[in-house]
């Protein structure tokens, strides 16, 4: 592949966009449970409208684009007013939920908390990847059969060199919230900071009582929380590339940033990793969040709900058992007799992409509302594949958080060859 000496016209592009689009993952028909977290059409089409509205002007300057102070901040305020709604709350607005996390440990270094990171190993490798970009040093504690780390031992496991403790709401691999008020109120008494990675439950959870489920607490209005990130591009319905971070005060929100007047080419200013982004991804949050309010996640929640508990039923009537009990539709699933693998390949054979974890074994869901839409036909393929899977358990391999893994081995080695793949032309 070079460069043409002619551009191509118009339609001969578009024809190369379907060609490349044609092995993507069916989302829209509602084949996949991870990545894209769809919303009804009409919310949908005018959420792509504002991000390709405001995808070229550059969010690195709200001096020249006072388009995005405004998106920004009126979409931190609004996010707060769900998590953090009777405490003062100080945010940032960034690209997703690993930025926010590697920003939140930048500002619990920055201000002199410590250089240790404390947290379940349920916790988003974002961490693991935020410790290794800033130097720090993560110790990590185990979690139960319920997949909930216990209190005692995050607690034990914290020295004087602790800037934070990292908890879920909920954690990825299981859908289930760590005890955050239990573990906050022991580690304030210790001066030690909890972060909550709120990615994908800060704008769910605070509206399961739509779906007859007390919320659990999580945000900052919990005592010793002091800091949350929430993501907007998953079930806050926005486009991608949207995150809020929110500080308890605002001197941590102080030492998250970056700021230069050394540079010849004049005072430099950032308030997270990335420097030139679209004002688009903020644009979508906005109208994502202006176009749904309160009534809107309240019934989107409902529906996911109705959903999840359909499929964890179906679930249930084949012997399989959830891991924990995981308030939300994000949830994971075992067997005793059938191999996960297989049964993943079997489905696949179907056109659905569900992802598969191995500590321990089990098919992993999250629930979009587009899934109403395909939930009997999942679960009548779900009666066959296992049947399959059942008669021929020697599948391998299978669908890792987005990762296609290839005859049943999964090392370092392994992941560093699949993002070789990534950037290599193939015929």
């Amino acid at each position: 592949m070079i460069l043409p000496d002619l551009g191509l016209p118009p339609d001969q592009v578009r024809a190369a966009w379907a060609e490349a689009a044609a092995g993507d993952v069916d989302w829209r028909g509602g084949r996949s449970w991870s990545l894209v977290y769809d919303s009804p059409e009409w919310h949908q089409d005018l959420v792509d409208e504002a991000a390709a509205r405001f995808a070229h002007e550059n969010a690195l300057s709200a001096s020249a684009f006072p388009s995005v102070q405004r998106f920004e901040s009126e979409v931190i305020e609004m996010v707060a007013s769900v998590i953090a709604p009777q405490t003062p709350a100080y945010g940032v607005f960034t690209t997703g939920g690993t930025e926010s996390i590697m920003v939140a440990m930048k500002g619990y270094r920055d201000a002199g908390r410590g250089r240790g990171l404390v947290m379940p190993v349920t916790a988003h490798p974002g961490f693991w990847k935020a410790a290794a970009y800033l130097g720090l040093e993560v110790t990590l504690v185990p979690v139960g059969s319920d997949g909930l780390p216990d209190p005692d031992e995050l607690l034990a496991a914290a020295g004087e060199d602790t800037a934070a403790i990292c908890l879920s709401a909920p954690c990825f691999p299981y859908g289930v919230v760590d005890p955050i008020a239990e573990v906050a109120e022991r580690a304030a008494a210790r001066g030690i900071g909890v972060h909550v990675d709120a990615a994908m439950g800060g704008l769910f959870l605070p509206f399961l009582d739509a779906a007859g489920v007390t919320p659990p607490e999580f945000g900052l209005d919990v005592p010793g929380v002091t800091s949350v990130s929430v993501d907007l591009h998953k079930y806050g319905y926005g486009a991608k590339g949207a995150s809020v971070l929110l500080f308890a005060d605002n001197d941590l929100r102080h030492a998250s940033y970056f700021v230069s007047t050394d540079w010849p080419g004049g005072a430099y200013a950032s308030s997270g990793v990335v420097g030139t982004r679209p004002v688009g991804a903020a644009a979508a949050a906005w109208t994502a969040m202006r176009a749904l309010g309160r009534s809107g996640y309240a019934e989107l929640v409902a529906q996911v709900m109705d959903t999840a508990r359909a499929i964890q039923a179906g679930l249930i009537d084949h012997g399989f058992e959830l891991l924990g009990a995981p308030p939300m539709g994000v949830f994971a699933a075992g067997h005793a007799e059938v191999s996960v693998p297989a049964l993943a390949k079997a489905m696949g054979r179907r056109g659905w992409w569900i992802d598969t974890q191995d500590k321990p074994s089990s098919l992993h869901f999250v629930t979009f509302p587009r899934h109403a839409t395909v939930l009997e036909t999942l679960l009548t393929d779900l009666d066959t594949a296992v049947d399959e899977a059942l008669a021929d358990p020697s599948g391998t391999g299978g669908l890792s958080y987005g990762v296609m893994v290839r005859g049943g081995t999964l090392d370092d080695d392994v992941l560093r060859a699949h993002l070789d793949a990534r950037f290599t032309v193939t015929d």
